[in-house]
């Protein structure tokens, strides 16, 4: 019987030699109590571990306590996966699963090595996990209360209380934490597989020539004057209705061994709500309109209330860690008959801070990750090797202008058309605030459900180019997608995600 976080556990012991796993046959039993002295001494020498693996094998009484606090950890993950509840957005760490890593963390891995970076490193690993276990263990109980099981009273403080426990001693084990710097990595959202099987050489031009003139039609949209862009429906304006700070106040943000910014949560709210873009749609019908993602017996809408979700993350550049700051919205659908249209459809507006707090650049994608789109200020430029590449170039239609911002998108497709600066004080439709990974535990009739599925995938947003487009390697291309899932490039490898975006595509504009 699996062990089970909700009935009698039996804790495992893994990592066990092979030879100590020997049956002797019967010539050998009357040499066993020699041999098992060899064995042991074997084992002895080699540095065989009876320990679960990931456990720290120090000397002393913690080992019981670590082992079956691993155990606790290895049994809520089993528990988890049959349900299906796993948050799709952090990478687990082989051997560690009381941690999680996502790709600007990862990058930090080959380069810590003071012992305050590397605790300060191991401490936000932690915290990744604490963090992903929130809306999994919320999940798991409304798939437990189906089948009349319930979740074990008290987990939460207990995972939480070994996490604890078992980092305080992985801190002192330097072999470990090599493991885990060596381990701690985040797969790509591309397979490999499928780019060789869709002859990936031969069918990726034809795509990037495609990709070209959808660049050509976007910039040609952005070249237009802002007064005679067409509008089929009714310009609609949507905006938080929180107090908007000045651009010019002071927010302290010091920074950790790392160099990441430590905010307080009233620092978070005061950036967000500062750089805080006003979306302007072209409302034909309900699809043009921003609402709100709901669990009706799976993912569903709510047209009547429209929030927007914010995530904080994290960007490397120039020696420094930038803020970012995701503005998500969603829509009903993009409607249509092309093979792009489905249910479902959204967009992220992304703030990178400079380390003054002032924007440095603006950038964009739809939900899928599709029609990645960016607006620099007059600090950056795109690097001139660029042209040199046969990757997807990045699509620049425009320079920011000065903040506030207003974003306008079109009806239907929800392109963006252009980006201008608020001139007037008008208020627009209300914006509920929400944190993205509200996202991840729904209230539904019983609990709560993850609007994302596998592969951080929305069910029933599925569209037709996936099956046109699968040689390029992104799973489900046009389908909705959670945070850290995206992949932006269907030539070459690219992550909205990754740490070292900006470095990759732009520099720095010299200066006088």
């Amino acid at each position: 019987m699996k062990p089970n976080i909700h009935a009698a556990k039996s804790i495992k012991t893994a990592g066990r030699c092979n030879a100590c796993m020997c049956d002797p046959g019967p010539k050998q039993r009357r040499a066993l109590p020699g041999l098992l002295l060899a064995l042991l001494a074997v084992a002895m020498l080699s540095g065989c571990s009876l320990a679960p693996v990931g456990a720290p094998t120090g000397p002393g009484p913690q080992a019981g306590p670590l082992a079956q606090c691993l155990t606790l950890f290895e049994a809520a993950d089993n528990d988890i996966d049959q349900a299906g509840v796993r948050h799709q957005g952090l990478a687990r760490i082989a051997g560690f699963p009381y941690l999680r890593v996502n790709r600007f963390l990862a990058s930090f891995a080959p380069e810590v090595d003071t012992t305050g970076q590397i605790t300060t490193w191991t401490r936000h690993l932690a915290a990744l996990d604490a963090r992903a276990r929130q809306p999994e263990l919320a999940n798991l109980a409304t798939h437990l209360a189906k089948t009349g099981s319930a979740l074990e009273p008290g987990l939460a403080t207990r995972l939480d209380e070994c996490r604890t426990r078992l980092v305080t001693a992985l801190l002192k084990q330097p072999r470990q934490l090599r493991q885990l710097r060596h381990n701690a990595s985040v797969p790509d959202d591309y397979q490999s597989a499928w780019r060789v099987a869709g002859l990936y050489p031969l069918t990726a031009p034809v795509v990037l020539s495609r990709i070209r003139a959808w660049h050509e039609e976007a910039i040609n949209t952005f070249n237009q004057p802002l007064s005679q862009l067409t509008v089929v429906g009714q310009l609609t304006r949507w905006r938080t209705v929180q107090d908007t700070p000045s651009l010019n106040s002071v927010i302290e943000v010091p920074v950790d061994a790392l160099g990441i910014p430590r905010l307080t949560t009233a620092g978070v709210a005061q950036l967000f709500a500062r750089h805080a873009p006003v979306w302007e749609v072209d409302v034909r019908d309900d699809n043009d309109v921003i609402g709100t993602p709901v669990w009706k017996q799976g993912p569903a809408f709510d047209t009547t209330t429209a929030t927007q979700y914010q995530q904080l993350s994290y960007s490397r550049f120039g020696g420094k860690v930038l803020l970012q700051l995701n503005y998500v919205i969603w829509f009903k659908a993009r409607p249509g008959n092309d093979i792009y249209a489905g249910r479902f459809d959204g967009l992220t507006w992304r703030v990178t801070l400079g380390p003054d707090l002032q924007p440095l650049l603006y950038d964009s994608i739809h939900n899928c990750g599709c029609y990645h789109t960016f607006f620099p200020t007059a600090s950056l430029q795109l690097r001139a090797d660029l042209l040199q590449s046969d990757a997807e170039p990045p699509l620049v239609p425009q320079y920011a202008p000065p903040w506030p911002l207003v974003v306008r998108l079109e009806h239907r497709r929800h392109f963006i058309q252009r980006v201008y600066s608020l001139q007037d004080t008008g208020h627009g439709l209300p914006l509920v605030v929400q944190d993205y990974d509200s996202l991840l535990a729904l209230p539904a009739e019983q609990g709560h459900h993850s609007f994302f599925g596998r592969h951080g995938l929305v069910a029933g947003s599925e569209r037709t180019e996936r099956f046109i487009l699968w040689p390029m390697g992104i799973r489900s291309p046009g389908a909705m997608r959670q945070w850290g899932r995206h992949a932006v490039a269907f030539v070459g490898r690219r992550h909205f995600d990754d740490p070292d975006l900006i470095t990759a595509l732009f520099e720095r504009v010299p200066g006088p």
